[in-house]
């Protein structure tokens, strides 16, 4: 059986990217939980998935452009503050381990940072679909696992699969295939398959060997 990753949290269940999810991820058995971070205006990592804040908050600026004050007076859909990384670490340690996305410049450092500072290297999963941020992570700190995320398998994908150290591949459900599988397994790489929302996408990429499924729903496939 493949291990279970809480996309967001849980974020078919609670408002994503909240710690009312990352519970939620928790109370249902997740194995890990994958978040995202950028970086406030004075350099705080702030769990959120847009660069900007008009989906998720009362806000419609943009996450760099106001301090970590500034973004703690704002409410989610949900109510609840926009969490920092280290909330979320300090909240889900020794509970569920997190995988995490760099989604903006400045984040591998201070990623980095976080992780030596909790002594959390083991429990910790760092992904993108940037290249260079995931290449800046290795440069800072090699033991930390990295994995790079695509959306459809291409000669670019190809090639950065071949040049680059990773820990694991994370294609969306839809590029996964045999041979993808089997050469990650060969590299001895984990496969982590994202936006699985749907029990007949599970049964299949679980006959294909994937090691690992990220969905907004785990009690789909949480016994």
């Amino acid at each position: 059986m493949f291990k279970i990753v809480g996309h967001r949290g849980a974020a078919g269940c609670e408002a994503e990217n909240t710690l009312s999810s990352f519970q939620k991820a928790i109370d249902l058995g997740c194995d890990r939980t994958e978040l995202d971070v950028h970086l406030s205006k004075d350099n705080e990592l702030i769990v959120i998935h847009d660069a900007t804040l008009s989906r998720t908050t009362t806000s419609r600026e943009r996450v760099k452009n106001k301090t970590l004050a500034e973004l703690k007076q704002l409410h989610c859909v949900n109510g609840e503050q926009l969490p920092t990384l280290q909330e979320v670490v300090t909240f889900c340690k020794n509970k569920v381990s997190l995988l995490i996305e760099l989604k903006a410049a400045g984040t591998p450092a201070a990623v980095t940072a976080l992780v030596k500072e909790n002594d959390i290297t083991d429990d910790v999963i760092v992904i993108s679909f940037d290249d260079t941020l995931l290449k800046e992570m290795e440069a800072l700190n090699p033991k930390i696992k990295r994995g790079l995320l695509f959306g459809r398998y291409s000669k670019k994908i190809e090639r950065l699969i071949e040049s680059m150290p990773l820990d694991y591949l994370g294609p969306k459900y839809s590029a996964v295939t045999p041979a993808l599988v089997e050469r990650a397994h060969t590299n001895s790489q984990l496969v982590y398959a994202y936006h699985v929302n749907d029990k007949k996408t599970g049964e299949r990429l679980l006959a294909l060997g994937v090691d690992e499924i990220g969905t907004d729903f785990p009690e789909l496939f949480i016994k």
